[in-house]
Order: structure tokens, then C-alpha cells, then sequence
């Protein structure tokens, strides 16, 4: 029993699963304290390096969409839903040959892509909508101090990004290690190729001399 539970721990562990339902653990709490302390459209704090704002986004990450709030939230949900299951699918399917950092960023993707379903799917009648799927994803993180910022933000929009960023320093890492190893292999062939040609000659010097002494 002790082993089949610790099996399972490692499991868990390995699997990155306990971060998924951290960060979304996180992103539902920060949503629920944010709808409690303020109304739509509405500050709560200035922290000088960043505002909480309550906002309300019927379109994707960073206001990205269509002006139609319900085109945009259909949207989204079908996007999000398809994505979601691709990735989980994925997931499964690849987990034992799949390397953990990538297994980390693609749980941070579903958990993006989750946490702002819940959003959508269950927060309509608290934010002032009579019926479930008529919500809107909070948003409530605005670096206002950056030149040229306009967007507000939320943990699961941070955990999208953020897995996006170490998905491209991943690729660009990879790519640069199999370079220096393509070269690195290609400079010892080369080196044998000479080790061999300069053993081949000197056979060949061997086997002339060889064949001016019987001459003589």
C-alpha cells in the first residue's frame, strides 16, 4: 500500500499536474477576490509598478476578438475547447516519451485555456448576466507604466504567455545545442578521414621501400 501510494505520488509529481491545479487554483481565487472588491470597469489599486483593475473581456487573451460579445465568447469557448482537448490528448499519449519541460508548458497552456473557460462558462450570473455561459473572463493585471500599454491581464492570460516564452527559448536552445553538436561530429569525421589518409600514405611509402630493397 506505502509503495503504491508513493508510486503515485511520483507519478503525480512528474506528470506537472499539481501545477496545473495550482495555477488554477490561483487564477479562480484572484478572479473571486477581484469581483468581490470592486464592480466592472472600476479600480482597486495602484501599486505604482502595476493596477488591479476589474475588467470584464468578452474576447480572447489581451482583448484580442471581434466587437460581437457573444461572437467572441462562442468563439473563444470552441477555440479554447479545441485546443484543450488536443493538448490533453497529447498529453496522454506521448507522457512517457515526452520530456518534463515540455510537459510543464503544455500544462500551463490548458490550464490558460481552463481557467478562463470557468470565466465564461460559470461567472455570467456574477457578473450581473441572468444565465450560465454569458460570462466574461476577468481581467484585472495592468502595467500601465509600460509605454504603449493597454491591456489588462489575468493569471491564466500570464500562464499562456509565459509557457509560449519558454516553449520559444526551448526550441532556440535545442537547436542551437544540435548545431554545435552536427559540427562537433563533423570535425572528428573530417579528423579521421586525415588520420586515415595519412595512415594510408604511409603504407604506401612502406611498401615502396619494401620494393627498393628487393630491387637491389
Amino acid at each position: 500500500m506505502k509503495e503504491k501510494l508513493l508510486k503515485g505520488l511520483k507519478w503525480f509529481y512528474k506528470s506537472y499536474i499539481w501545477l496545473g491545479v495550482l495555477l488554477l487554483a490561483i487564477d479562480i481565487i484572484t478572479k473571486q477576490i477581484i469581483m468581490h472588491l470592486g464592480t466592472p470597469g472600476s479600480q482597486i489599486a495602484d501599486w505604482g509598478f502595476v493596477r488591479i483593475n476589474y475588467v470584464l473581456n468578452f474576447n480572447a487573451a489581451f482583448g484580442i476578438g471581434v466587437d460581437n460579445p457573444t461572437l467572441s465568447r462562442t468563439i473563444y469557448l470552441i477555440v479554447a475547447s479545441l485546443i484543450t482537448a488536443g493538448l490533453v490528448t497529447y498529453l496522454v499519449m506521448k507522457r512517457k516519451e515526452m520530456k518534463i519541460f515540455i510537459r510543464a508548458t503544455l500544462i500551463m497552456v490548458v490550464t490558460g485555456a481552463v481557467g478562463n473557460m470557468i470565466d465564461r462558462v460559470f461567472y455570467g450570473p456574477l457578473q450581473g448576466a441572468q444565465n450560465l455561459f454569458s460570462g466574461a473572463v476577468v481581467d484585472w493585471i495592468d502595467f500601465y507604466w509600460v509605454p504603449g500599454w493597454v491591456w489588462n491581464f489575468n493569471i491564466a492570460d500570464s500562464c499562456i504567455v509565459v509557457a509560449a516564452f519558454m516553449l520559444i527559448i526551448y526550441i532556440i536552445v535545442s537547436e542551437v545545442k544540435d548545431y554545435r553538436e552536427r559540427n562537433k561530429n563533423k570535425v572528428v569525421t573530417e579528423n579521421d578521414n586525415k588520420k586515415t589518409l595519412s595512415k594510408s600514405e604511409q603504407e604506401k611509402l612502406e611498401a615502396e621501400k619494401a620494393d627498393r630493397e628487393e630491387s637491389k
